[in-house]
């Protein structure tokens, strides 16, 4: 996953008032988390990610240098 979407949900769990106490409440609160991030973060990520398959496929599986 994106660095993107994983600092929107970094940033959304640091924001709860209550902090998960057990695992179940820790995957209630990222499934809260990831059901209201905004849709911006995961398109960007989603974008960035089809470049570098595209770049990976011009590559031949080789190693290849990429920008963001």
């Amino acid at each position: 996953m994106d660095y993107h979407v994983w600092d929107s949900m970094l940033e959304a769990y640091r924001k709860l008032k209550t902090k998960p106490k057990t695992i179940a409440e820790l995957k209630q609160a990222l499934q809260f988390i990831w059901g209201n991030l905004p849709q911006g973060p995961i398109d960007k990520s989603v974008k960035d990610f089809s470049k570098l398959l595209k770049a990976c496929v011009g590559a031949g599986g080789e190693h290849f240098e990429h920008s963001q």
